[in-house]
């Protein structure tokens, strides 16, 4: 018979009883049978928790700090030498990360060194600016976001350098495509198509930008407006090139309500008789004429025609139209060849030429050497003229600079013959085979300027008045005349021989080209 609960807690519990009790015991027992060492101390962490898994036949560690595993325990504590050595070989083996400001000024650098070459080729400065620009850009987009989120002050210059960036290229799209449409860009026409989707590109990049960082202050209507005051301030304050685009803006706004009042007024009295017409429009013409050389000579050079008193301005040019540069002998601002023509200079005889060179110093300065790389600007050439210091240089209150180029020679001779009233021409050639005697570093193709006069016995006279360097020895004066013919060897030869001196000077190359300017171009 089954037995009570008092004599089943009284007595010995079967084998089969499935108490608590029982059941702990025989666990125990079970563990002990399978395997002695089922949780023992783990030779990594140092805790007793290394259990062996009897199904993967292979010891885990229970510790979740630690979570060793190996076949045996020695194979883990050998496992945590390996992993602390390895850990020490990773620290000295790391190798060390490029600062941020080193690959942003690595990056700048490189870009701006590809600009100056690409620069060189096309002759424009424009695609140095370009991968400047960019590389500036990008930088700080890259590696310094962060610092411009944390830094307001910087965040707010951030923006408004890319505000100046995005206005400042699309005032580069419009004018490049208005040359480029216009065959005026880039001497080749599919360099300056590349150059023109390059800008494009680029735009469409920085408005991505702009829009990204659209949430910083300033915005770019807040940018235009400054721009807009600052505008009005120094032109009307007479800040050049400012005032010259003010001037011509007014003059083309008075121009244009002159033209509508006019044709209004010749509505209004279309009955009068036509001689009547004719003879008041004559009046209102002679009289417009009068007001505006008056103007022009109280207030200064026109900077639509280029017109002062007797005296008008004229850009020399080469042969393939592109205008030319000198050092700023007279123009220091946009360092133009600037040509002062008069309308009373008349063509000279042989002799009043000879005898104005004789009294002519320009010769005298010392020729300096100075790299003059090829530039851009925005606008017309005119505009950047210094007009205020032309208007001094002819009033007589301000003096040229010292001549430093073969250009600024020209430049100066062919001025100072005009003011004194004999007509003159400003020559520009090409050259090849030079030699460069004085290491200066110009290559075997370059140009050289002169000056043409042509007389009325003699015909055209080439007259080279360029000076020598200061360290050689030589005439004092260095009045030359040249025979200049395409294809044939260049040699000047002294005006003004002086004893122990050659006349005939060394060879410069073989002319390949030649341009022969009178009285240059002015808004043309």
């Amino acid at each position: 018979m089954p037995l009570s609960d008092r004599d089943y807690v009284r007595g010995n519990h079967p084998p089969t009883c499935t108490c608590v009790d029982c059941c702990e015991k025989r666990f125990k027992q079970l563990k002990k049978e399978v395997h002695p060492d089922y949780v023992s101390r783990c030779p990594k962490c140092g805790q007793n928790s290394l259990w062996h898994n009897l199904k993967e036949q292979k010891y885990e560690c229970l510790n979740l700090k630690c979570k060793a595993a190996g076949n045996n325990p020695s194979e883990i504590g050998k496992q945590d030498t390996n992993s602390e050595s390895d850990e020490k070989q990773k620290k000295i083996t790391r190798k060390p990360t490029t600062p941020n400001w080193l690959l942003a000024l690595i990056l700048i650098f490189t870009l701006s060194l590809i600009g100056l070459v690409l620069s060189t080729l096309v002759g424009n400065l424009i695609p140095f600016w370009i991968l400047f620009g960019f590389a500036v850009i990008f930088s700080i987009e890259k590696w310094f976001n962060y610092d411009t989120r944390k830094h307001k002050t910087l965040g707010k210059l951030y923006r408004l350098i890319l505000n100046l960036s995005i206005l400042s290229l699309l005032g580069l799209i419009i004018w490049s495509g208005i040359n480029l449409f216009s065959h005026h860009f880039l001497s080749s026409a599919f360099k300056g198509s590349i150059l023109f989707i390059v800008e494009f590109a680029l735009f469409i990049w920085a408005w991505r930008i702009v829009a990204k960082n659209s949430w910083r202050w300033p915005s770019i209507k807040l940018t235009i407006f400054i721009l807009i005051c600052l505008f009005v301030i120094f032109a009307f304050a007479g800040v050049q090139p400012l005032v010259g685009y003010k001037d011509t803006a007014i003059s083309k706004i008075k121009t244009a309500f002159s033209s509508e009042n006019n044709g209004q007024a010749a509505t209004m009295y279309s009955s009068t008789s036509l001689a009547a017409t004719t003879a008041a429009t004559n009046i209102t013409i002679s009289r417009s004429q009068t007001t505006t050389s008056i103007q022009n000579v109280a207030e200064g050079i026109n900077p639509n025609t280029g017109t002062y008193g007797n005296y008008y301005l004229g850009l020399a040019t080469d042969s393939s139209s592109e205008i030319l540069g000198g050092d700023g002998c007279y123009d220091d601002t946009g360092d133009f060849i600037v040509l002062i023509n008069s309308k009373n200079a008349t063509n000279p005889t042989y002799a009043q030429l000879v005898s104005f060179l004789q009294s002519d110093t320009t010769d005298e300065y010392p020729y300096q050497y100075t790299n003059l790389s090829p530039g851009s600007y925005y606008g017309t050439a005119e505009s950047h003229v210094d007009l205020i210091r032309i208007k001094n240089i002819i009033d007589g209150t301000v003096q040229p600079n010292p001549p430093d180029v073969c250009g600024d020679f020209a430049e100066r001779l062919h001025n100072n013959a005009e003011m004194a009233g004999i007509r003159c021409a400003y020559v520009a050639i090409d050259l090849s085979g030079y030699t460069d005697p004085n290491n200066y570093g110009i290559g075997s193709n370059t140009g050289h300027a002169l000056d043409g006069f042509q007389t009325t016995d003699r015909g055209f006279v080439y007259v080279d008045d360029t000076g020598i360097p200061a360290n050689s020895s030589g005439s004092s004066r260095c009045v030359k005349t040249v025979n200049v013919v395409v294809g044939q060897p260049y040699v000047p030869v002294s005006l003004f021989p002086e004893a122990g001196w050659n006349s005939t000077w060394e060879s410069m190359g073989t002319v390949t080209d030649m341009q022969i300017t009178w009285d240059g171009i002015w808004n043309k």
